[in-house]
């Protein structure tokens, strides 16, 4: 957009993070065409370079008419359009008490009828209107804001620096000009000769390549910002708590020789691969009329069905029997990362039905033998390799929308393969550049508009 929108009203919200109730410094953030004359109305200030854009000067916070100062600050100005939003923004710099920083707030809303309190993700969402930013930017923005870990971060970061846009517009640039070709024939067929039909399913094919990549790499996404969870199960004894605590480090569940110990679901969090892992220890799975106990089972299947991925565990020392072959069969193939055999050091390794170690992984928990091979096999079974080559994070919304621009250019190759008017490749071409434009933000309703932005925190 070349023209910045205005609005009637200006608003403020506290834009740092506060939850602790204190800290050195609290941030206040007015936008709109009355932020600066309605924070000259509770500042003042003798610096020479006050209201000047691009400026941070001294000055007080002012409570009233009587000169009653409660907050010393900083102030910086930026003037429309070189700010955030497009809009004049000025920024407070207080101390960072919550009942200071509250305090300036309720004073400057209070100074002035048209500046009210921001809704949340409000000044993303007029920085987004007015053309400083693209719609998967300002999510970018919140999804750095939001990041669990310094690889979200990073990825959020590339995102905010336009990464995904460039891509979306490639494989845009790429349908314009299937489109250009296919309407000019449309609108000008005496002067072509015939359509290239070769040519173009092999042009689309490439485009389609390059978004099916980005939705296998959006799948991927959720690993890195919302992490993995994994399910130790197995039967009682087998040594699902003793791995629980060897990962975490330190003793997080209770170790026992007594059956049914653990009754409840145990968890901690950790990282692997700059992954956040949540590892799940399980009540020990048996026939059992012990009431409690039961209800903890009850919890361990649910977790089969909820994890991500289930690392199935059994003793060395009893083998791997019929009860365990009946618990494998409730787990679905594609979520066990592995069967692991516990307590080698109990027994002859030489001694194992070579049937038994296929996909299997011989491990003493109780010596810390294989952990290594384990940490490996996690990486290796859950894609977290893969993970690495991802650049750009992208969310729910940008996959169902590749997903609907791929199933656009899979229509294509059915009009060609079933010989259907020609002009209905257009249609679906066009189709597609709309699905990606809504993407960028470009084909989004209001109502859509304000969805997003209603996730966003208050003060972005």
């Amino acid at each position: 957009m070349d023209s910045i929108v205005t609005t009637e009203d200006t608003i403020a919200a506290i834009a740092s993070a506060i939850s602790i109730g204190k800290g050195g410094v609290a941030i206040i953030r007015v936008s709109g065409k009355d932020s600066i004359n309605s924070c000259k109305k509770i500042v003042q200030t003798k610096s020479k370079y006050a209201w000047e854009s691009h400026r941070v000067f001294h000055g007080f916070i002012q409570e009233n008419k009587q000169n009653k100062f409660i907050d010393e600050v900083l102030i910086s100005v930026m003037k429309s359009p070189n700010s955030f939003t497009g809009e004049d923004v000025v920024e407070l710099h207080c101390h960072g008490g919550i009942i200071i920083v509250n305090k300036v707030l309720k004073i400057l809303l209070s100074s002035n009828s048209r500046v009210r309190l921001a809704n949340p993700g409000e000044f993303s969402q007029r920085a987004f209107l007015n053309g400083k930013i693209d719609l998967t930017q300002a999510e970018s923005i919140n999804q750095l804001i939001n990041a669990s870990n310094t690889r979200s971060a990073e990825l959020a970061f590339s995102g905010i620096q336009g990464e995904i846009k460039k891509k979306i517009n490639d494989i845009k640039n790429d349908l314009i000009n299937q489109l250009c070709e296919i309407e000019a024939r449309v609108d000008f067929e005496e002067d072509f000769t015939d359509f290239d039909y070769t040519k173009y399913l092999k042009n689309i094919k490439k485009v389609k390549e390059k978004i099916e990549l980005l939705i296998e790499n959006a799948k991927r996404n959720s690993y890195i910002h919302n992490g993995i969870s994994i399910a130790l199960i197995g039967k009682t004894n087998v040594g699902k708590s003793s791995l629980l605590n060897l990962l975490a480090k330190k003793e997080k569940a209770i170790v026992t020789n007594i059956p049914g110990t653990t009754r409840d679901v145990i968890e901690i969090n950790l990282t692997i691969n700059d992954i956040p892992m949540k590892i799940i220890d399980t009540a020990g799975i048996r026939e059992t009329s012990e009431q409690i106990e039961r209800i903890g089972i009850k919890k361990s299947f649910r977790k089969i069905k909820e994890s991500d991925f289930i690392i199935y565990i059994y003793s060395l020392e009893e083998g791997f029997n019929e009860e365990d072959k009946k618990i494998i069969q409730e787990i679905p193939k594609e979520k066990l990362i592995t069967i692991l055999g516990n307590k080698k050091d109990l027994i002859d390794c030489k001694n194992i039905n070579s049937n038994e170690l296929k996909n299997t992984i011989l491990m003493s928990i109780k010596n810390n033998d294989g952990e290594r091979l384990l940490i490996d096999t996690i990486i290796k079974k859950c894609g977290l390799k893969q993970v690495e080559n991802i650049n750009i994070f992208l969310n729910e919304r940008h996959l169902a929308n590749l997903s609907a621009c791929l199933s656009n250019l899979n229509d294509t190759d059915e009009i060609i393969k079933n010989k259907l008017p020609f002009d209905l490749l257009s249609i679906e071409l066009r189709d597609g550049i709309q699905n990606l434009s809504k993407i960028t933000g470009q084909e989004l309703t209001e109502e859509l508009l304000d969805n997003i932005f209603s996730k966003f925190c208050i003060g972005k």
